[in-house]
């Protein structure tokens, strides 16, 4: 019922894994504003050249920098302006990504500027984008994913040895396995 009494869903959370709100908009066919970090640039559908959704890799594990500029209609995107790293042991690093607001009011704009129907188009696309194949939005996508999921591990499992005895005088190196500079 929310969504559905609002024109868009406005998220600049600034180091954000996915922004659920997010994928609640789109599926109630509403457009989206939102920070480009995490999770929720893969759910504004970043595109290639080519029109393949955008993979992240080692190579560009973001797109917080505006590399790639085409994305879903249902999009709003607001590039950060300032970028920093926080992390831990277990997650090395986290991009921590914030905008500014005067950014974010122009998107805000934009959407004000948008007729209904316009609002009403771009929303319904970003939902038919969700509920499909490609993105997969849906508790049946999603159960399918999981039972995919399993079937691997099971399909490769190894048990892990009983214990481990670790030499605390030796140092390992840590691996990172994305690179910093892209």
């Amino acid at each position: 019922m929310l969504y559905n009494s609002t024109d868009a869903q406005i998220l600049l959370t600034s180091n954000e894994d996915w922004g659920l709100s997010l994928t609640e908009a789109i599926l109630s066919g509403k457009p989206i504003i939102a920070n480009v970090t995490g999770g929720m640039q893969d759910q504004m559908r970043f595109e290639f050249e080519d029109g393949t959704w955008i993979d992240f890799d080692s190579e560009f594990p973001s797109n917080h920098r505006g590399s790639i500029k085409k994305h879903g209609k249902w999009a709003f995107p607001v590039y950060p302006s300032s970028r920093t790293i926080v992390g831990s042991p277990p997650t090395p690093y986290i991009w921590d990504d914030t905008c500014r607001p005067e950014d974010a009011a122009e998107q805000i704009k934009a959407i004000y500027n948008l007729t209904p129907e316009e609002k009403k188009e771009r929303g319904l696309a970003g939902r038919e984008w969700a509920i499909g194949e490609e993105a997969g939005f849906t508790g049946e996508h999603q159960g399918k994913r999981v039972i995919e999921a399993f079937d691997e591990l099971f399909s490769t499992w190894k048990p892990r040895e009983k214990y481990e005895l670790i030499n605390t005088n030796e140092v390992k190196d840590r691996v990172i396995n994305h690179k910093l500079l892209y």
